[in-house]
């Protein structure tokens, strides 16, 4: 589902060194390659969200499990500085790393921080946009949220988002194995975190609260969905939905989050999710999903879904 604390240890690829966890064997240079880029319209839709409210700034954005940076990277070219923060060992350097050597923007727009999502050393309303991607599911979300809007200045921007797998289209056979793949995944997430993180997951977000008192303008876009928050549940473990009937929600379909895949990318992308499970515990499993694809790329799409939400003055 996401990540682990990482060590210095690091590894070469396509010319560039990121560091990956000596503790679970998360490789950051693996999920690079494997999970799906971040296309523009994503960025546009926080960004145009933005910039609707009147006196809107663009100051100081906040990006939160931040990672190795990626998102983070692209909030510089609109934002005058990006704080970047993770709770992990480690990873505040490694982002430092991946954005100075992808971007071409100085160190000094920057600010890196190791610290949780629950509790910032930020003062209070000083960011204009936090955005929090790939990562609410491993926090207390009530706790996160409440904290977030404590950064945010009045009429600031939230962003939570998050995608799940990519879905197998136009390929019957190929769609009942890959099922098969994730159904052998979900029997491994145990434990309380794990747990907590898969329904808030399987809901798409909708069990995530956002008290009116606290916040204004609700938006939750889903993307690749089909109409429906199926596309999000890998198993049956839900949470309550707590989406009001204030909140408005858009739906769109055919979005830039779709590709073409072989069977070596699925593979992949699978080996980036957390807890692991390795391709020779199914074997049989990746054995008729390549039979199912006899040597061809199928498209893909990628359900997402993006909770946009402004703090009240």
């Amino acid at each position: 589902m996401a990540s682990a604390p990482i060590s210095k240890r690091s590894i070469d690829i396509a010319g560039k060194k990121f560091a990956f966890s000596a503790r679970q064997g998360v490789d950051w240079s693996n999920y690079l390659a494997y999970r799906p880029a971040y296309p523009q319209s994503f960025f546009e839709r926080i960004y145009n969200y933005h910039a609707q409210k009147a006196g809107t700034a663009w100051s100081v954005a906040h990006d939160i499990g931040a990672g190795c940076g990626v998102v983070s990277s692209v909030l510089a070219s609109r934002f005058d500085s990006v704080i970047v923060s993770d709770p992990n060992d480690g990873y505040a350097e490694l982002a430092r790393e991946f954005i100075l050597e992808k971007t071409s923007f100085p160190e000094s727009k920057f600010k890196f921080l190791q610290e949780t999502a629950e509790e910032s050393s930020l003062e209070s309303g000083i960011v204009d946009l936090v955005t929090a991607c790939e990562c609410i599911h491993w926090t207390t979300p009530e706790i996160a949220i409440r904290e977030f809007g404590r950064q945010l200045g009045a009429g600031g921007t939230l962003a939570i988002t998050y995608y799940t797998r990519p879905l197998i289209e136009a390929n019957e056979r190929a769609v009942r194995a890959y099922k098969a793949v994730w159904d052998a995944f979900s029997k491994k997430v145990q434990g309380e975190i794990c747990e907590r993180a898969c329904k808030i997951n399987n809901t798409a977000l909708e069990s995530l609260e956002f008290p009116e008192k606290d916040w204004e303008a609700l938006k939750r876009i889903y993307i690749n969905t089909q109409g429906t928050l199926d596309s999000f549940m890998l198993d049956d473990r839900t949470v309550e939905s707590r989406v009001k009937e204030s909140e408005e929600k858009v739906w769109v379909e055919d979005d830039d989050w779709c590709d073409m895949c072989g069977i070596e990318w699925l593979k992949g992308y699978a080996a980036t999710w957390e807890p692991p499970i390795q391709e020779s515990e199914i074997q049989d499993i990746w054995d008729e999903l390549e039979r199912a694809l006899e040597g061809k790329q199928v498209k893909t799409r990628t359900p997402v879904v993006m909770i946009l939400a402004t703090k009240r003055a």
